[in-house]
């Protein structure tokens, strides 16, 4: 991927998600998150917040898969409302949990 592709996701992520309360929010990537995984975390959360407008099951399906998926990659976001910042950094998950998620996701 080239940061051209990254660029645009934060573009469209920053147009459909940081507007009201999160207007003048900025989006900070750890520098231990590469940019395909920053993209794909950006694009799921996109895609889950825009799902919340269709049939609730399918909203909390499609909830659960982005949480699982972005568990498996190691990343989380973070709200810094004091700082203006939605931050995407490594999660802490332990890898225990890894591996549970694993087996949940392919059996």
């Amino acid at each position: 991927m080239d940061v051209h592709t990254l660029d645009a996701v934060i573009e469209m992520y920053t147009n459909h998600l940081l507007q009201g309360d999160l207007e003048g929010f900025q989006i900070e990537i750890s520098p231990e998150i590469k940019d395909e995984i920053a993209a794909i975390a950006l694009y799921l959360d996109s895609k889950t917040v825009r799902a919340s407008g269709e049939i609730e099951e399918f909203y909390e399906g499609y909830k659960r898969a982005a949480f699982d998926i972005l568990s498996f990659m190691g990343v989380e976001f973070f709200e810094d409302r004091e700082n203006k910042l939605i931050r995407i950094m490594k999660s802490n998950y332990d890898s225990d949990l890894q591996e549970e998620l694993k087996k949940s996701i392919w059996g």
